[in-house]
């Protein structure tokens, strides 16, 4: 498996649904809520990987360009992880109180599968309401980036 790829389609999809999201109104705060849950989701595991846990809502409405901005700081500090860190397990605490340890590589499969669950949402939102929306599927964007 190709974590790097994996990794590049999630943040070619998240930019898309950002700029679908901030392209249009909306009436309701939900599909920009969804995307800074992606985005500060991750900040929230990147920061339990680095010990130094800070972000704490997960369900704000951030500006596009907030949004853009953190979505490429993620994309750097995937590839420090992916690069560096796999095999390394990090103990933390969920919200819950739960305590539990994951390695890298888990917590990144994690936060890809969990950025598809938001996208897909997202698309239901749209498809409900009969507007289209983005074909962020893999192929897309292998076909999108010649890969």
């Amino acid at each position: 498996m190709d974590l790097l790829r994996l990794v590049d389609h999630s943040l070619w999809a998240n930019r898309l649904w950002i700029e679908h999201v901030h392209s249009r109104p909306d009436p309701g705060a939900r599909p920009r809520e969804l995307l800074a849950h992606i985005v500060l989701g991750e900040c929230v595991w990147f920061e339990r990987v680095a010990r130094e846990p800070k972000t704490r809502e997960t369900f704000p409405v951030l500006t596009k360009e907030e949004l853009l901005r953190r979505l490429e700081e993620n994309g750097r500090t995937y590839r420090r992880l992916i690069d560096a860190k796999l095999d390394e397990v990090v103990e933390f605490r969920r919200d819950s109180g739960e305590e539990y340890h994951a390695s890298v590589r888990d917590i990144v499969l994690h936060l890809l599968t969990h950025g598809y669950h938001h996208r897909g949402q997202l698309a239901a939102h749209y498809a409900a309401a009969r507007e289209s929306y983005p074909n962020t599927d893999h192929i897309k964007f292998l076909m999108e980036n010649r890969l």
